[in-house]
């Protein structure tokens, strides 16, 4: 067991994070003691001649300047060079960005982050601050920055400002203080991890042509004709649209749910798939029902076939938790009349809408068991710094919540997308295998989002399974 000894401020934020990463990351027992101190202090129980000091900056910020800019890191970030002091399997890529931190003197005017003394090291990172400030968006709920829904953008994110969102840099803080740990106390073990491919489907539009009546088929026909010069799509559509509405409906566009499936099996992967149940704003909720027969016949399949149902709350429910609990429970519904029973029930926020902390609290009140929403809309990559799932915490309540934040590493429409990365073939296949790749490195889970809908041409599929079955 370790000994943590912190400051007397800001009591239940540390206590989160330090949690957090040593116990549920690290696995390691702690036994957590409040002191006068300026920094924090980690012993091993036993043997009290070897310490390691971390430097605390963010929880030193006075009461007055708490959620204000002030509290922010300060810009450009400082970066250490690695390279110089930490061992080779460490290092890989040795410029890291330094969040919170110190510089510590070592000799005339070379400058590093780390001292060992051999029977102690300090580290003038500010580690648990860091990955406070990442894993609860803490600066999402200070910085005013918001787009055309209401969500806080990559670019305004300090992920993307000093060109770090695509690595994992908590990971990365991880691993060092870990060293630490390993190089003081050598009998400690960590916890063993094991890397994973995490799937998911936001089922926005189950069918494109069941729901759909002869004025719609009329217009989408016109478009073929007109704005893609193509008659022979025109009256493919219009042969599909026929069949689909005589009941054939697995020959519907959209309906990719079998060969999804497929792919995941052929991987013992489990495909989670996240279903809507209500219609808040017309614009950007395809008005489907998930009592219609198909819905349901649709949900018992991917049931049957041992794959997860999940809930995609609609557009305007991230600050709304009367209609969370509403839509959640009609899920609930459906689901036992239907005969299925999970252990647990997650999701994603339809358009990626999210507030620090009133989206997790509605979903911990609502009874969920975790999310899947954190990542940025209009750039992948590591929105919390981790590709470790956590528990969330409430920055208004100042408490654990009993909710798992899974963060989403990838949605394909962040990468594909016109209005977004618009990257295209090769170059959007090579980004997402980089992010996969630094989920493996760190045993983490690379979490996938592809839409059922997102499959219209053969390249997307291609790119699906080498990122699934790889």
């Amino acid at each position: 067991m370790l000994i943590v000894c912190i400051p007397n401020t800001y009591v239940p934020e540390r206590n989160y994070i330090i949690q957090t990463l040593i116990y549920d990351f690290l696995g390691i027992d702690i036994q957590i003691i409040i002191e006068e101190r300026k920094d924090i202090l980690i012993k091993d129980k036993g043997i009290s001649d070897k310490t390691l000091r971390v430097a605390d900056i963010l929880f030193q910020t006075p009461k007055s300047q708490w959620f204000t800019q002030d509290s922010l890191p300060e810009q450009p970030l400082n970066i250490w060079d690695t390279a110089n002091t930490l061992p080779d399997d460490l290092v890989v890529n040795s410029k890291l960005p330094i969040i919170y931190g110190n510089e510590i003197n070592v000799s005339g005017s070379m400058k590093d982050y780390i001292i060992d003394n051999q029977n102690e090291i300090c580290l003038g990172i500010d580690i648990f601050g860091s990955a406070f400030f990442m894993l609860t968006r803490y600066e999402e709920y200070v910085k005013p920055d918001k787009d055309q829904h209401g969500r806080f953008p990559a670019t305004a994110s300090l992920a993307y400002q000093e060109g770090f969102l695509d690595r994992p840099i908590i990971n990365k803080y991880i691993e060092i203080l870990w060293w630490c740990m390993k190089k003081l106390w050598p009998g400690l073990e960590r916890k063993k991890r094991s890397f994973k491919t995490i799937v998911s489907h936001d089922v926005d539009v189950p069918f494109a042509y069941i729901f759909k009546g002869v004025s719609q088929l009329i217009l989408s026909c016109g478009g073929d004709v007109l704005k893609r010069k193509s008659l022979a799509m025109a009256l493919s559509r219009i042969n599909l649209w026929q069949k689909v509405k005589r009941g054939n409906y697995k020959q519907d566009p959209n309906y990719t749910f079998d060969y999804i499936m497929d792919i995941s099996e052929r991987s013992n992967i489990k495909s989670a798939f996240y279903f809507k149940t209500a219609c808040t704003n017309t614009s950007y909720d395809d008005k489907y029902s998930i009592d219609n027969l198909y819905i349901k016949q649709l949900i018992r399949d991917i049931y049957n076939r041992g794959h997860e149902i999940g809930l995609h709350p609609s557009y305007e429910t991230y600050q709304d938790l009367e209609q969370t609990k509403a839509e959640f429970y009609k899920l609930l519904k459906v689901c036992k009349e239907e005969g299925i029973q999970q252990e647990q029930w997650g999701g994603r926020q339809h358009f990626l809408r999210w507030k620090a902390p009133t989206t997790w609290r509605n979903w911990r009140d609502a009874g969920l068991n975790y999310d899947s929403t954190l990542s940025y809309a209009d750039h992948a990559g590591f929105r919390c710094g981790v590709c470790y799932e956590f528990s969330v915490y409430d920055l208004e309540q100042r408490k654990t919540l009993p909710l798992i934040e899974r963060p989403l590493i990838v949605m394909e429409g962040s990468v594909l997308g016109e209005k977004y990365m618009g990257l295209k073939g090769q170059k959007a296949l090579e980004y997402m295998h980089k992010l996969k790749k630094r989920c493996q490195k760190f045993n983490g889970d690379f979490t996938l989002l592809w839409h059922n809908s997102s499959f219209t041409q053969t390249d997307n599929w291609l790119m699906y399974k080498s990122l699934v079955q790889e």
